[in-house]
């Protein structure tokens, strides 16, 4: 009844014009020594940006130089921004307003986080994935299929800041991890190309096509 055809991402384009991470740390003025962690979206509930927020003392309390970088805008933006300095971590998170290109940003990451409380795909998964950030996102919807049941990035429940600061401690502590998963989501990101989807969309209007006229093949003798 139906078929899923993820949409592209021109991960060519998007590795060819993503700075080096020195130089995307320079241009945002952030440390080179820092452990960066980035999340990308509108501030809406759904985004479960609060959850990360929340994880934020855990993780700075074991990587004294995490910074969080929230790129995006929206209806809850204070409410962020209040949570922060409520739980003294203030200090530590940038949100950057609405930005057309996210791409710096991610060049600049050691993680991505995405803490969704729901998603269809997460293109911007894919994006970090092919530029070799490694992914912590939460297990909802389409993401646990892009990260392969988490063999190409970690997977956390949703809701859960314990777990989600859990699993960025470990990332930002482990090199060899992060370089580990860095690889793989190198390689997952192969599969979401536009390449790849429009290959998989002709051969899908091949195969109905094929089908249509073997349907009418059949009607037609079932005449005669």
């Amino acid at each position: 009844q139906y078929v899923a055809i993820p949409s592209g991402v021109d991960t060519a384009a998007l590795a060819a014009s993503a700075p080096d991470r020195p130089t995307a740390r320079r241009a945002l003025g952030l440390p080179a020594d820092a452990a960066v962690i980035v999340g990308v979206g509108r501030l809406v509930p759904v985004k479960g940006f609060d959850v990360l927020v929340a994880a934020l003392p855990k993780v700075g309390a074991a990587v004294p130089s995490a910074r969080l970088l929230l790129v995006g805008d929206g209806p809850e933006r204070p409410a962020i921004e209040s949570l922060a300095r409520g739980l003294g971590v203030a200090d530590r998170l940038t949100v950057t307003g609405a930005r057309s290109d996210v791409t710096p940003y991610l060049a600049a990451a050691d993680v991505l986080a995405a803490p969704s409380r729901n998603e269809g795909m997460g293109r911007v998964l894919i994006e970090a994935m092919a530029l070799g950030v490694p992914v912590v996102a939460a297990r909802v919807g389409g993401i646990p299929s892009v990260l392969g049941g988490g063999r190409f990035g970690r997977l956390v429940e949703p809701d859960a800041p314990d777990a989600m600061a859990d699993a960025l401690t470990a990332l930002l502590g482990d090199p060899a991890l992060r370089v580990q998963l860095a690889e793989a989501g190198r390689r997952r990101a192969g599969d979401f190309t536009v390449e790849v989807m429009t290959s998989r969309l002709i051969r899908l209007y091949e195969e109905l096509a094929e089908a249509r006229f073997l349907g009418v093949v059949r009607e037609t003798r079932g005449i005669e």
